[in-house]
Order: structure tokens, then C-alpha cells, then sequence
């Protein structure tokens, strides 16, 4: 199984290979670097949007020494220029669980954002409201009213996204044959 990819601008193109019980990025800087799947001790699958790619998710692998390596759906092509590689990303990710299942029996399966990561955009999330609910009081007493309306606008734009990143990233673990479909891209 072949998934070819590249992460961003810094990173050249790669093709994760799985190949028994090896895993191996190979890229066009020399020979590929080849990782053992028993040395996978975590996948952590979540949903990473940013704005220029609004329905990118994550594979996110932690190796036994704590170094973290990962790929998403989409393949960086030019500044916001994004491939969307979501089909080949669920193949390759289903087939890595099952490979891990075989090789590393110990991998531990994660879905979401970590909990202190996941905690810190629900504080955010609370203190925000509280933020826009105190500057719609201050607004409306000071005859500002009208600015009340520009800020409810702004926060039915943008609530919508953050409320779909905190349901789909709560963290959980899961089954190797159980992936939540929340973390895993839909257009496939």
C-alpha cells in the first residue's frame, strides 16, 4: 500500500510505503527512511482544519522514542493550493491499522485533539462567549446597538467551525476496526 503526499512547503514529497512490517517515507533526498511498525506506539486520527483547507484531517504516528510523524488528506501543491487526496488517505490509513493490529499489538488508537489541547479551545470557546456576551452589554448600554448586530453576524460566520472542530476532536480512544467517522475525511 502507497500513499503519496506533501505535508507543506518545507517538506519534500513523500510516499509512505507500507511493506510488512515496515513502514518507509521515501522522497527524492536520499535513501527512504524506514521505520518499524512495532516502533509505532500511537495513531491519532483528528480533524486539523486551517483556512485554506477548511476539511483537512490528520495521521498523526508517535514512535516508542516519543518522535511524532505525520500526513494529511491533501497534498500541498503551491501557497493555498492544496490537492485533495482524501480517497487514497482512508485506504492507506485503514490499512495501517491493520498492519498495527499484526505488528504492534500494544499501538494504541486516538481519535481527537489531545485532552489538554482539547480542553484549552473549550476554556477559549467559554471565555470567548463570555467576551462577545459582556461586549453586547457594553454596546447596548452605551447606545451602541447597532454593533451588536455586526457582531452576531460575525460570530454565525465563524461559530459554525469551531463547534464542528470541538465535536469531531473530542478525544477518545477507539477500536483499531471501530475509526470514528468524524476523524476521517467524508468525500471519499
Amino acid at each position: 500500500m502507497r500513499y503519496p503526499t506533501r505535508n507543506h512547503a518545507f517538506v519534500p514529497a513523500t510516499t509512505w510505503v507500507l511493506d510488512g512490517a515496515e513502514l518507509r517515507l521515501e522522497d527524492d533526498k536520499g535513501p527512504p527512511r524506514v521505520i518499524a511498525l512495532a516502533e509505532i506506539t500511537e495513531v491519532r486520527l483528528e480533524f486539523a482544519p486551517t483556512r485554506p483547507e477548511p476539511m483537512r484531517y490528520r495521521c498523526r504516528l508517535t514512535l516508542r522514542k516519543g518522535t511524532p510523524i505525520e500526513f494529511f488528506n491533501r497534498t500541498y501543491r503551491g501557497v493555498y493550493d492544496f490537492a485533495d487526496s482524501s480517497e487514497g488517505y482512508v485506504a492507506f490509513v485503514r490499512a495501517l491499522h491493520e498492519a498495527l493490529v499484526a505488528h504492534s499489538p500494544g499501538c494504541r488508537f486516538v481519535a481527537g485533539a489531545t485532552g489538554v489541547g482539547y480542553a484549552l479551545n473549550l476554556v477559549a470557546t467559554v471565555f470567548l462567549v463570555v467576551l462577545m456576551v459582556g461586549a453586547a452589554l457594553f454596546l447596548y448600554f452605551n447606545g451602541l446597538a447597532w454593533l451588536i448586530l455586526l457582531k452576531l453576524s460575525l460570530i454565525a460566520i465563524f461559530a459554525p467551525n469551531l463547534f464542528r472542530w470541538l465535536a469531531r476532536n473530542k478525544p477518545r480512544v477507539y477500536a483499531f476496526a471501530a475509526i470514528p467517522a468524524e476523524v476521517l475525511p467524508t468525500n471519499q
